[in-house]
């Protein structure tokens, strides 16, 4: 049996009760909070957005933008806007071990603006470097 997890944008992780195949939609709508897109950026998993959430000014996802820029080996040039759920792909489950990477992605991100608040970063260059690296190092020690 598997997981799915919605990242807050204060990079809370938080696991979702999750239906048959009949009420899954309705899962990830209540959860994003409004109309979702969804979106590969790992081939075992999908991301589901809020699909208005930058223009109703939700706040931005850090967390979910630094899971997606490690997955896809990439700086993503956008962001996410209010909570993200990640399933597996067709709204299956997530195995163990997808799991397991989004909430050290988190608690990697959490620990970096945690550090922020004595120490800020050189710039928004230098912020996402730091978090990007900080993320990276921490799914290359689940290996």
């Amino acid at each position: 049996m598997g997981t799915v997890l919605r990242i807050d944008v204060d990079g809370a992780v938080v696991v979702l009760t999750w239906p048959g195949d009949a009420g899954r939609w309705q899962v990830v709508r209540t959860a994003v909070g409004g109309p979702a897109d969804a979106a590969v950026y790992h081939r075992r998993t999908q991301f589901h957005v809020h699909g208005n959430g930058q223009s109703e000014r939700l706040a931005m996802n850090l967390s979910a933008w630094v899971l997606a820029s490690v997955w896809r080996g990439m700086e993503i040039p956008y962001g996410f806007y209010g909570p993200v759920v990640v399933t597996g792909p067709q709204l299956d489950a997530l195995d163990e071990a997808m799991a397991e990477e989004v909430r050290a992605v988190c608690e990697a991100v959490a620990e970096v603006r945690e550090e922020w608040v004595r120490r800020q970063p050189a710039g928004e260059w230098q912020a996402r470097a730091e978090l990007l690296a900080a993320a990276r190092q921490r799914v290359a020690a689940l290996a």
